[in-house]
């Protein structure tokens, strides 16, 4: 552990000083802007966070797509709430959002960061109820290769994660956390008529419940939305799962680093991160690759095995008002052993829009461009 946090220590050291992120264009007040910030403080989505309000809410009605669900509506709560004193540097936030789908997708989460006085505890939790359209090729790359493989199934998840943090050190905190998931897969089809569904076996009923330490350094401005800062986190968990009434550990890293440009307009943000298994791990927990929240351009739970590792680089782009832009390329891969996970790598490169719905929360759409298949992605927040 000792290790671990002087490595994080290290990076910290050797990153940029923070500079204010500069946009493209200076944005100047006109009738414009005032008529459209006026219109969006119907939705409660003005763009500075009011902590006189109590909870600050915005309520954003939101049209989205992503290949796994298809064209969907749903609606964007946030709610930012706390002052910011005594070393407490950023408000806590709850995100709501309830969705439906065209495929029949349908579920809602809830995400909540809740920042105690003096930033000495935080406490995260994290909840998913949904049935929604997925995509099983097997296990492994070469699996996940293969058109053919492809089993199109209804999932049913229901998942709860809460995790309790507390400082030990200037920006180091210790954590403890649970983490209980239910998952059912039922109405398997063939995307192929040459596929099979014998694969479609693995995909049983299951829940798995246990605990998870962590350890990390985390010095980030928001978590939401960071324009400077490092975050280094390790996390150990040990599940138990209902299916072979065994249990099964989760072992998994993050770094990431944002660098604001100084005078030049923008920042960097890179990240490398990494989830590994022991044991007999369901289906639904092993590691993974694509989705809106990891490799962009690959669909979510095509490239599944025992670990996976992926790093990515963003450079993002203020360009006037609200509106904002990235670009982005990573690499990653999946495979039965660590030492197999350069064998076979996928690639992501895409590029994105940005609209600011309230101080340190935007919007964002993606087009992301894999291996062999491009995808395109409506969500809040940035993916790290």
């Amino acid at each position: 552990m000792i290790d671990v946090l002087r490595i994080a220590a290290i990076t910290c050291c050797l990153a940029s000083p923070a500079f204010a992120v500069q946009p493209l264009f200076e944005t100047t007040p006109s009738e414009t802007t005032q008529k459209l910030d006026d219109v969006l403080a119907i939705f409660g989505a003005e763009e500075e966070y009011d902590p006189s309000k109590g909870i600050d809410s915005s309520y954003i009605p939101a049209l989205f797509y992503t290949p796994e669900q298809g064209f969907g509506v749903g609606l964007l709560y946030v709610g930012l709430y706390g002052d910011t004193y005594e070393g407490t540097t950023q408000p806590s936030s709850m995100v709501i959002n309830p969705y439906i789908s065209s495929n029949g997708s349908k579920g809602i989460t809830f995400e909540n960061r809740h920042f105690f006085s003096g930033d000495q505890h935080r406490f995260y939790l994290d909840f998913e109820l949904f049935d929604d359209a997925g995509v099983y090729y097997g296990v492994g790359h070469d699996a996940g290769s293969v058109d053919q493989n492809r089993i199109n199934y209804s999932e049913q998840v229901a998942l709860l994660e809460p995790t309790l943090l507390t400082k030990v050190a200037d920006d180091f905190y210790l954590g403890l956390g649970a983490n209980v998931t239910y998952a059912k897969a039922s109405d398997f089809e063939l995307e192929d008529d040459r596929g099979s569904l014998i694969p479609a076996s693995d995909l049983q009923k299951n829940t798995s419940y246990g605990a998870k330490v962590s350890a990390a350094y985390d010095s980030r401005d928001n978590v939401l939305n960071a324009s400077e800062g490092v975050l280094f986190d390790v996390t150990a968990g040990y599940y138990h799962s209902s299916l072979t009434d065994d249990w099964f550990g989760k072992y998994n890293f993050e770094l990431a680093n944002y660098i604001s440009l100084g005078d030049f307009p923008g920042l960097i943000a890179w990240q490398v991160q990494g989830d590994f298994t022991s044991g007999d791990v369901p289906w639904n927990r092993l590691p993974d690759i694509g989705g809106a929240h990891g490799l962009r351009g690959h669909v979510e739970g095509r490239y599944r095995d025992n670990h996976m590792a992926l790093g990515q680089i963003e450079y993002r782009l203020p360009i006037f008002w609200r509106l904002g832009a990235v670009v982005w390329g990573g690499v990653g891969s999946v495979a039965p052993e660590i030492n197999q996970l350069n064998d076979d790598l996928l690639t992501s490169v895409g590029t994105g829009l940005r609209f600011k719905i309230k101080d340190k929360v935007n919007v964002r759409a993606d087009i992301g461009f894999g291996n062999d298949e491009t995808a395109f992605y409506f969500h809040v927040n940035e993916v790290f």
